[in-house]
């Protein structure tokens, strides 16, 4: 029995370090004055568990696209992160502003949404706990 258990306790320490390795790497795309741009807007891709770009700077009126350029299901939801760790990028929580909750299935699908007042926007997927960004958006 204490063998299963210290098996187990492997287990999650293997998995929680392979969480903060992808954390960390999704931490570390940010840039200010947008993304990748296209007629509509700024476009942010959700690939390898990141937001690329992650936290971006735009002008109010701007209208930002989310694409799912991977297989997996993601979520952008609006809203305050909570618990956030720096070391790892992860989060322990998070709490919707209701303001967009949108679930992306898959590769190709998008959702866009223009900010049109000035401040600061903080959005998550609901789905990963490392996926964490924000958008600054200026008059």
């Amino acid at each position: 029995m204490k063998l299963i258990r210290h098996l187990r306790k492997l287990a999650l320490a293997g998995c929680a370090l392979t969480l903060a390795v992808v954390a960390l790497t999704a931490c570390s795309s940010s840039t200010s004055g947008g993304g990748p741009s296209d007629t509509n807007g700024t476009v942010i891709s959700l690939k390898s568990l990141m937001f690329n770009p992650g936290d971006i700077t735009v002008k109010a009126g701007t209208e930002v696209t989310w694409r799912n350029d991977e297989p997996i299901t993601h979520t952008v939801t609006s809203g305050e992160v909570t618990g956030l760790d720096k070391t790892t990028g992860l989060r322990t929580g998070q709490k919707p502003d209701g303001l967009f909750d949108e679930k992306l299935s898959g590769n190709g699908d998008t959702f866009s949404y223009t900010f049109t007042k000035a401040g600061t926007y903080s959005y998550y997927c609901d789905i990963h706990f490392g996926m964490n960004a924000k958008i600054i958006v200026t008059k």
